[in-house]
């Protein structure tokens, strides 16, 4: 079984923290698909992201529109680095590494080259994958899920569980046609019972940047055979899926971190 990543941009944060996790649990990646949204690809994202906030929200849709980039406050938020050390290992690594340069993941290029791929399991940071993709065979694409699945499953996951007062965890599942509906490889609770988290982005930064970290370790117990997919229960349930959470909600739940 060969190891694969995914990424936009090799110095993007989130990519380097599950390389590192992975190098740090003596796993080397056999290849890195290095991928180009294009142009096209992005304004098609934001475009998406603008018809569903107008149908979410309606009249209301552009003062969440300008309150999804404005600052909650002035306060500094957290933030989370690799040591220099690790940084290193990185770059050593990325000039050893096969590094397949690609179009947009679901670009017939791309699958074409999938195609020739033997048994691969494929940690995925790639945005949705089309049906071609996800029925390539022999290849599994995996996703890192802030949340405890099947519940919050979706958009601000961290936020609606915050929200709730439950606790947050990290889900290692196979991608599936269905939102976070795919099956479930590790799960495991995160620690947030920290004194410096208080801002709403605190707390995402915080959650991805552990649920990141763990991806070395799951990789390890799979090819180790310690553990294996489990089918998720309860699929195609509307209240299991959550929707970008509305500006007043996060500012009750900023009152309510802040608070405490």
């Amino acid at each position: 079984m060969s190891i694969g990543i995914t990424t936009f941009d090799l110095e993007n944060f989130d990519f380097q923290i599950q390389l590192n996790s992975m190098l740090k649990n003596n796993i080397e990646p056999d290849f890195i698909i290095l991928h180009y949204a294009g142009i096209f690809n992005t304004a098609v994202k934001y475009f998406r992201f603008l018809i569903k906030t107008i149908k979410q929200y309606r009249f209301k849709c552009l003062s969440f529109i300008l309150y999804r980039y404005k600052k909650i406050n002035k306060t500094v938020s957290i933030e989370f680095s690799l040591t220099q050390n690790e940084k290193n290992d990185i770059d050593a690594f990325l000039k050893r590494i096969r590094i397949i340069k690609a179009k947009g993941i679901n670009d017939k290029s791309t699958i074409n080259k999938l195609r020739k791929f033997e048994n691969s399991i494929i940690v995925c940071n790639s945005g949705i994958l089309k049906e071609e993709v996800l029925n390539l065979p022999n290849i599994v694409f995996l996703n890192v899920h802030a949340s405890k699945l099947p519940y919050y499953r979706g958009m601000n996951n961290v936020e609606w569980a915050l929200y709730e007062n439950k606790c947050i965890y990290v889900t290692v599942h196979k991608i599936s046609r269905g939102i976070d509906e795919g099956d479930i490889l590790y799960q495991e609770r995160i620690d947030i019972e920290n004194k410096d988290l208080k801002l709403i982005v605190d707390y995402r930064k915080y959650c991805f940047f552990k649920s990141n970290e763990i991806i070395g370790k799951v990789i390890y117990k799979l090819i180790n055979n310690e553990i294996a997919f489990i089918k998720q229960e309860k699929k195609n349930e509307p209240l299991l899926q959550y929707y970008v959470m509305h500006p007043i909600l996060k500012k009750r739940l900023q009152k309510k971190l802040t608070a405490s």
